[in-house]
């Protein structure tokens, strides 16, 4: 049983993938490096001293992706893919739609016909729009999103809300946080 991690060469996926790798989980990773690099893949198997399958896959490539699926027995998928620039999706809100929007959908379609229930989904905090309490806690209102980019998560998050409705079985995590910073100890 594997884990894909869909966006597993950036920021947030890299580092996700060394800790995965350093508990000895099976992974998969998934990108098309628009928002990340290749020579992220070499520092992740020199960081851990392990090795993993990749796949060079644009989320929106259904034939693709589902070769990922026939070719592994995923079990679960943790969701990083997605266009992530807050100015650029406001120049850009049809790409930003259509890549985050369309891609999550290609996989969940994929997720469900191999039967693929745990998903956990990279969110953002952009999701509670102008919070009218600080801290925001959450418990915090959504909505309100200023920006394209927040809106495609906060549709997201209500997809993955409306799956979890239609099919129960689906166990679901959002992951809402703002800008991440630091680096590996490496």
């Amino acid at each position: 049983m594997s884990i894909l991690v869909t966006g597993g060469a950036g920021y947030i996926g890299s580092h996700t993938v060394v800790e995965l790798l350093n508990r000895d989980e099976d992974i998969v990773i998934v990108d098309n490096f628009v928002n990340s690099k290749p020579e992220v893949l070499d520092k992740i198997r020199k960081i851990t001293g392990k090795d993993f399958k990749f796949y060079e896959v644009d989320i929106l490539d259904e034939e693709n992706l589902e070769k990922v699926f026939i070719e592994n027995n995923i079990e679960s998928v943790i969701h990083f893919a997605g266009l992530k620039a807050v100015g650029e999706s406001v120049e850009k809100p049809i790409e930003y739609y259509h890549n985050n929007i369309t891609g999550t959908l290609v996989l969940l379609k994929l997720m469900k016909k191999y039967n693929c229930k745990k998903i956990v989904f990279s969110s953002s905090a952009t999701v509670y729009g102008d919070p009218k309490v600080i801290p925001i806690t959450e418990d915090c209102e959504v909505g309100g999103t200023t920006n394209p980019y927040g809106t495609t998560k906060l549709f997201i998050e209500r997809i993955l809300q409306d799956v979890y409705v239609a099919d129960n079985n689906f166990s679901i995590a959002l992951l809402r946080y703002f800008n991440p910073i630091g680096a590996h100890e490496s």
